[in-house]
């Protein structure tokens, strides 16, 4: 008879809540085909997800993957509230230590949902250096 009842029960509500654990992951994939998009619509059109491309990179702490090789950087893309541990991310990426970027998306909780508060790229100043350079012979108009 206990059997009979849970059945019930189940065939009640067929839709399952998915767990905190599959919600986060599925909007840390949404946020990485968000960047991708932006980032194609930039005209780095061969940029694509890791784990679209390859197991062993999104294994390496790397989120997208530019096809062409034109990013500058290795990116991995972080959605949370508390500030990624830039330093411990790097020390487990297979990205050169140069060429490492994150992505945060820091989130904050506004009554029951979670929204975004802004977004910032945390990278090296080698990085960053090599990326500002351009810009210091440009010359005034």
């Amino acid at each position: 008879m206990a059997k009979q009842a849970k059945t019930e029960e189940s065939t009640e509500n067929p839709k399952k809540k998915k767990s905190i654990g599959a919600r986060n992951k599925q909007r840390g994939n949404d946020y990485e085909r968000k960047i991708a998009k932006e980032l194609r619509d930039l005209g780095f059109t061969d940029v694509i997800t890791s784990r679209r491309e390859s197991k062993s990179t999104d294994d390496g702490k790397i989120d997208l993957i530019d096809k062409s090789n034109k990013l500058p950087c290795k990116i991995q893309l972080k959605r949370t509230m508390n500030t990624p541990q830039y330093f411990a991310i790097r020390e487990q990426s297979i990205a050169d230590n140069k060429e490492f970027c994150i992505i945060w998306n820091k989130q904050k909780k506004v009554n029951d949902r979670f929204m975004s508060e802004g977004e910032i790229v945390m990278l090296s100043k080698e990085l960053f250096y090599d990326l500002i350079k351009p810009y210091a012979n440009v010359q005034d108009n």
